[in-house]
């Protein structure tokens, strides 16, 4: 016995028991309402009964094995529905209407002979056209990959309650309320007793309307339930997406769905305090209060050159102190942003050095575990080793690498090769060298290197002797991993070099992306533009020029401005599921 479940099908085969054709073809032929039926001699030479209605074909296939325990359930879409219907009420066959749609057309259930189930759906074209204009619904998995206690799968789109209808059971479910249902595939088969929420459109995160299935937490489970609403008429969604149609319905603005990208990759809670200042719309708020200042004297230079005799020009004074606060703010703005980018992407930090200097030891010693192997042997680390660790808040990506030097052997030469890359394009050289030994020709070629780098040079080995120790530019320490102090000391020489002396202000609105990066610069030039101008006593239609390249800047952080190149560079940080 083979079971089907179907949106759509061109062609069905079921089971009857041995004896039964002349019921089948009876029951079948009514249904599909064929003139012409296969003569049952043709039944063995054909290894079956074939009806074919329209699009519609229908296999009845000898089963010596089939039990009239076991079911079959079939279903198929027609066209003619209605037609369907008044046929099968002529026949006497009991037609059972349901309530629940499927995918949003009528269907109804009747028996055959033999107590299969039989389901009907309206398949008429019109329906078809009018979910082809809707948004196609879109289903994922919500939570991270792997087991864990829960994992949640959310659907968004026109079909998200009647897929959910179809997997639950239930006709209905309450809004925002947690139900407890028997999950089940869209055959039919028990999946898991889970939660179903519905969040109806607009009232929703997407503003469609959204189920999300609170699972156990195995992967397969999830996969499964995705599955089945895929089959059901959901698809896949893009990476993204549910937060791209959350952006298009209104319910966050383009500095919101940055934020929501830097709370999911927030990897300390300084980073997620962060992302929650932009979540609230602060960045946006304090663009729109820059170009509320700018509007008065805009509007009074365009008067005053339009109007001379009525209008007198803005006061001077005035006007450049507003472009001197307004230069401020955004200066301040810029530094903002490249303290959340630092936030968000962290510091990199290169531990460079001759062998044997104590750059593995050093590494252990930030970190507070053996990570990397210790050894008096010189050219024992290899290859580089990257790991994380947190000052301020902030994440420094330190990368502990192969000692240089001229003679080696092949391997570790190859370690050496990934430490010259590290060398030059790490943001902070914490340059590391013996102290207690005369300084190496491998040490001095590092110093002059590093020469105008952002550096710290430590003289390592202190509790040894001090012969290499010597004046350098640039921050310097000497002392030991062995010392707390030389551990406190250098941290707040890595915080120096990173971020300067001024603590991450982490409530304060800063920019996200690069575009936004890049209309602070283009406003900032123009307000220096101004600013000279107004120093040099220049006309003022001049400075009108450059406060309207100013406000033409600042419009460009504004969610009106974003290209669908901007857009999509934005979305593409988001996980599937998001």
């Amino acid at each position: 016995m083979k079971r089907y479940a179907t949106a759509r099908i061109e062609h069905l085969q079921i089971a009857i028991p041995a004896g039964g054709e002349d019921a089948a073809r009876v029951f079948y032929g009514t249904l599909l309402a064929l003139r012409e039926l296969p003569k049952p001699a043709e039944l063995a030479a054909r290894g079956g009964l074939w009806f074919r209605s329209g699009s519609i074909a229908l296999h009845l296939g000898i089963d010596p094995d089939f039990h009239p325990a076991g079911k079959a359930h079939v279903a198929f879409a027609c066209s003619e529905y209605a037609s369907v219907l008044a046929r099968l009420a002529a026949a006497g066959v009991a037609v059972a209407n349901d309530a629940l749609p499927f995918e949003g057309r009528a269907h109804c259930y009747v028996a055959d002979p033999f107590g299969n189930r039989i389901e009907l759906i309206d398949d008429a074209p019109s329906a078809a056209s009018e979910e082809a204009n809707a948004e196609p619904t879109i289903v994922a998995v919500a939570t991270p990959p792997g087991q864990g206690a829960i994992s949640v799968v959310r659907v968004s789109g026109s079909r998200a309650r009647s897929i959910a209808a179809r997997l639950t059971g239930a006709s209905a479910l309450a809004p925002r309320h947690a139900t407890r249902v028997a999950l089940v595939d869209e055959a039919g088969r028990a999946l898991d007793d889970a939660l179903a929420l519905s969040f109806p459109a607009p009232h929703s995160a997407t503003g469609e309307d959204v189920v999300e299935f609170h699972l156990h937490g195995a992967p397969v489970l999830a996969r499964e339930v995705v599955r089945a609403a895929i089959a059901c008429g959901a698809r896949q969604a893009a990476p993204g997406e549910f937060t791209r149609r959350a952006f298009l319905a209104g319910k966050l603005d383009l500095d919101g769905v940055g934020a929501i990208a830097d709370l999911i990759a927030a990897e300390s809670a300084s980073a997620a305090r962060a992302a929650l200042a932009n979540l609230g719309g602060a960045l946006r708020a304090r663009v729109a209060e820059m170009r509320s200042r700018l509007r008065e004297p805009l509007e009074r230079l365009a008067a005053s050159i339009d109007f001379p005799d009525e209008v007198e020009e803005p006061a001077r004074a005035p006007l450049a102190d507003t472009v001197g606060e307004l230069e401020g703010e955004l200066a301040r703005l810029q530094r903002d942003g490249e303290v959340g980018r630092l936030l968000r992407e962290g510091v990199s930090l290169a531990i460079v050095g001759p062998p044997n200097a104590g750059k593995s030891s050093l590494l252990n010693t930030l970190l507070g575990e053996e990570r990397a192997i210790v050894s008096d042997i010189p050219g024992t680390t290899r290859d580089s080793i990257e790991e994380r660790f947190f000052i301020d808040g902030v994440a420094v990506r330190a990368i502990d690498t192969a000692g240089i030097r001229a003679h080696a052997d092949k391997l570790e030469a190859m370690g050496i090769e990934r430490s010259q890359r590290a060398f030059e394009s790490a943001r902070i050289l914490l340059l590391v060298l013996d102290a207690s030994l005369p300084l190496s020709t491998q040490g001095e070629e590092l110093l002059a290197r590093s020469e105008g780098r952002t550096r710290i040079v430590f003289f390592n080995k202190a509790d040894l002797g001090t012969s290499a120790v010597r004046p350098v530019s640039g921050l310097s320490i000497c002392g030991s991993v062995r010392w707390p102090q030389t551990l406190r000391e250098l941290r707040a020489a890595i915080a120096q070099a990173g971020w300067g002396t001024e603590h991450p202000d982490l409530e304060r609105a800063h920019l996200a992306f690069g575009e936004q990066f890049d209309a602070v610069a283009r406003a900032l030039e123009a307000l220096r533009s101004a600013r000279a101008a107004l120093a040099a006593d220049e006309a003022l239609d001049l400075v009108g020029n450059d406060l309207r390249l100013v406000d033409a800047a600042l419009a460009h952080l504004s969610p009106e401005a974003a290209s669908e190149e901007m857009l999509a560079g934005i979305f593409a940080r988001f996980c599937i599921g998001k």
